[in-house]
């Protein structure tokens, strides 16, 4: 009985860790740039410190950490990696619409992820 209680309970804090995102929002006068990045394996302190920290010059953000990316998002990759790292992240697109051709040639060339369109609730799902 200990031994089924200490495996739900470590299963529910690997889950947990895992489910953590970041939504990132650009806060100056440029292009708007909004994402999100749903953690999939990546090591939660490594997620915050490190991959949730856009590095653009001349451009600043906003980043609010999440339990899960909001909907809304027109185009997803899933299962995404950053070169020479094996951890995994599904990146949720939401800032412009006509630029998911060239994210989805990056997402499925140069990240090895899948690219998806996201589900669409209508008024009668509900």
């Amino acid at each position: 009985m200990n031994r089924c209680l200490l495996f739900l309970t470590l299963l529910l804090i690997t889950t947990a860790a895992h489910s953590a995102a970041c939504l990132i929002e650009s806060n100056d006068d440029q292009v708007p740039i909004r994402l999100c990045q749903q953690n999939i394996n990546i090591p939660p302190q490594l997620f915050q410190d490190s991959f949730c920290q856009p590095q653009i010059t001349e451009r600043s953000f906003d980043i609010q950490f999440v339990d899960a990316c909001p909907e809304g998002a027109y185009g997803i990759c899933t299962g995404a990696r950053s070169e020479g790292v094996a951890y995994r992240q599904s990146i949720h697109y939401y800032s412009e619409p006509g630029d998911a051709p060239v994210l989805k040639a990056y997402c499925e060339q140069f990240s090895d992820g899948q690219w998806q369109l996201p589900e669409i609730h209508s008024d009668k799902d509900q």
